[in-house]
Formats: structure tokens, C-alpha cells, sequence
């Protein structure tokens, strides 16, 4: 009987241990946010990308003439 309790013990701490664990998981809802919040500023790089390169291809132009 004793070693019954004592492997329950065993079980029930490394089973605190993986419920410890489990709560650092991302979720699918977070996976989603951050997926669009990813997306966004993908978005947000690309304009300022081609803003700059018109700017930069003007200033071009300009300093040519």
C-alpha cells in the first residue's frame, strides 16, 4: 500500500508540473492575434518601403536635373 501511495505522489507532482507547464501555451486565439498583428505591420513596412523609394527615386530625379 505504501508504494501505491507513493507512485499517486509521483504521478500527482509531475502532474502539477505538466499543468504548470500547459498555462506558457499559446492558444489558438493567440496564435490568431498575433498571426493578424504580423500581417499588419507586414502591411505597414511595405507602404513605408515604396513611400521611401518614390521619395528617394524624386530626390533622384531632382538632384539630376
Amino acid at each position: 500500500m505504501a508504494a501505491v501511495d507513493a507512485d499517486t505522489l509521483g504521478f500527482e507532482s509531475r502532474l502539477s508540473t505538466l499543468e504548470e507547464r500547459s498555462k506558457n501555451n499559446a492558444t489558438k486565439e493567440d496564435l490568431a492575434a498575433l498571426r493578424a498583428d504580423v500581417l499588419s505591420m507586414k502591411a505597414d513596412l511595405i507602404k513605408w518601403f515604396v513611400g521611401t523609394q518614390i521619395a528617394l527615386a524624386a530626390l533622384i530625379i531632382y538632384l539630376l536635373q
